[in-house]
């Protein structure tokens, strides 16, 4: 019997065609990112009002409480555009592919939400001396990059030609870049930090069944403990104290 071909192991959606990747969800995010993108490079008017009112400002705390919603959506860099439009679709798609469509939104929307209202908050305590702006998906793209590298751990992922990495090792070089990034901005350094920690927590904890769970589930338990006076051997009241 003549041997028969060994089968290809499954790769990443992201190592395969471009349009492979392309779910109606990630679709959706890579339209609505360019979309903004292109209104603020080809219509200038515009600029100074998505600027001052869709990035995450000052505004903020004066009313405009949907700030860390839009600034996920709106860039105005072509590098951060470039890179969000890369991890959605080259990480995103693997992420969705294998947890399902809710949790993805779930921990890109998450993430990126809490991370904007982490810059907002430490900016507005005064560790930002000019008022900073942020805006852009690139710490949405960061937990998903998170996620990634819990999701898959050491298994091997093609990057580039026949360079292969593991999913835990692109991870940890992610998330350290974005760190140094972040020093790199003087202005906004502490801020920048903030969010970085609180996306790579919701990545973290939100990559996969037993993250968050878990962590919930641990809290409910400890409390219940404490409410029923639950102790290590046994329920009850305390030991009495002796003395020699």
């Amino acid at each position: 019997m003549p041997d028969l071909p060994s089968r290809r192991s499954a790769r990443p959606t992201g190592s395969r065609p471009i349009t492979a990747g392309l779910t109606p969800t990630i679709r959706a995010l890579l339209i609505a990112n360019a979309v903004l993108f292109g209104v603020f490079i080809l219509v200038r008017p515009v600029r100074t009002a998505m600027i001052s009112h869709l990035a995450v400002g000052p505004g903020l705390f004066a009313g405009e409480v949907w700030q860390p919603i839009t600034a996920l959506f709106v860039h105005f860099e072509i590098w951060s555009f470039i890179f969000t439009m890369l991890g959605i679709w080259w990480v995103g798609a693997s992420f969705e592919r294998t947890q399902g469509t809710r949790r993805f939104v779930g921990v890109y929307l998450t993430a990126g939400v809490l991370a904007n209202l982490a810059f907002g908050l430490v900016a507005h305590l005064g560790y930002v001396r000019s008022g900073g702006i942020f805006a852009g998906g690139s710490l949405a793209v960061l937990a998903l990059f998170v996620a990634f590298g819990r999701i898959f751990g050491r298994t091997p992922m093609p990057i580039i030609g026949g360079l292969t990495l593991q999913a835990r090792t692109i991870a940890m070089i992610y998330v350290a870049w974005s760190v140094v990034v972040c020093l790199s901005g003087s202005e906004t350094a502490v801020p920048e930090l903030a969010a970085t920690a609180v996306a790579t927590a919701v990545g973290y904890f939100g990559a996969a069944p037993g993250g968050f769970d878990a962590l919930r589930d641990a809290l409910k338990i400890r409390r219940l403990r404490r409410r029923y006076r639950v102790i290590d051997g046994g329920a009850g009241r305390p030991p009495k104290n002796y003395m020699n």
